[in-house]
């Protein structure tokens, strides 16, 4: 793998290239990795774990220290042509960056232990990220689904709905844009702090505009819309209003936030729609 294809790294990691493909481990959890047998080759010593309301993964090392390895996957009509194979090998590099670019700006994201891009047997690249797990969280879209059961006390549900608010704010003011959005890439800790989950395809601007806020915002929006309505996440317009109130304190700003998102929202509706039918979720 050539040099130009992995961007700079942090001066954290150690980088492995080899005729298969590049790894990046971080130096402070080389030796609990080498101890798990994760190599350039390897998912090493790992066990097959569903995390809840997650696609299955590997987790790694004893509890309480697990490590959790995510091969990249493509959704949509691309999981049926390509399989796990990506024609850009750089994705899991610049995910590493990125999260330690948001963790140092007080953007909580899963430590990042290693990156690895492997050239698949027929063509393209196997890419995965090793990242270490965060204990006794749940993400955002359990949370709201198990409030559509009853199961979540009122004052959870709101404390999260703020929470989930500030950290969308912290991201846009940091000119970040996540590429997927929604409440399952949110983690919230078991004292309420969030954490930001799947950070790949996602990107700094210098600055966003109103404009790219609320495309964000909308997808967030279109996705908790779509769940509501077939009865699987419950969010009242209590929930909807401390989210908002967290995002932009400002009634007036508010107020035109949440009518430039209503505007994304109704724009783009159909074609998401299509999208729904054609591949489903």
């Amino acid at each position: 793998m050539s040099a130009d294809v992995v961007p700079e790294l942090p001066s954290s990691f150690s980088l492995e290239r080899g005729a298969r493909g590049a790894l990046a481990v971080r130096r402070s959890a080389a030796a609990e990795l080498s101890e798990s047998g994760f190599t350039l080759t390897s998912d090493g010593h790992g066990r097959t774990a569903e995390l809840k309301g997650r696609r299955a993964v590997v987790l790694l090392g004893p509890p309480g220290r697990e490590l959790v390895v995510r091969h990249f996957t493509h959704g949509g009509l691309l999981r049926l042509l390509t399989l796990a194979r990506f024609a850009d090998p750089r994705r899991p590099f610049a995910e590493l960056v990125m999260s330690e670019r948001l963790s140092a700006a007080g953007v909580r994201t899963p430590e990042v232990v290693a990156a690895r891009a492997r050239r698949a047997s027929a063509f393209g690249w196997e890419l995965a990220l090793v990242t270490r797990r965060v204990a006794l969280a749940r993400d955002g879209g359990e949370l709201l689904a198990s409030a559509a059961r009853d199961e979540l006390p009122p004052r959870e549900r709101s404390s999260a709905a703020a929470a989930a608010g500030a950290l969308v704010a912290r991201l846009h003011a940091l000119g970040f844009l996540h590429a997927d959005l929604h409440p399952k890439n949110m983690l919230f800790a078991s004292d309420g702090s969030p954490w930001l989950l799947d950070l790949d395809r996602s990107r700094f601007e210098s600055t966003l505009d109103c404009a790219a806020r609320a495309r964000n915002l909308a997808r967030l929006h279109r996705y908790v819309e779509r769940r509501r309505a077939r009865g699987e996440f419950l969010l009242s317009r209590t929930d909807r209003a401390r989210f908002l109130c967290a995002y932009e304190p400002d009634r007036e700003r508010r107020r035109a936030v949440l009518a430039a998102v209503a505007r994304e929202f109704e724009r783009t509706l159909r074609w998401h729609q299509l999208g729904w039918r054609l591949f489903g979720d």
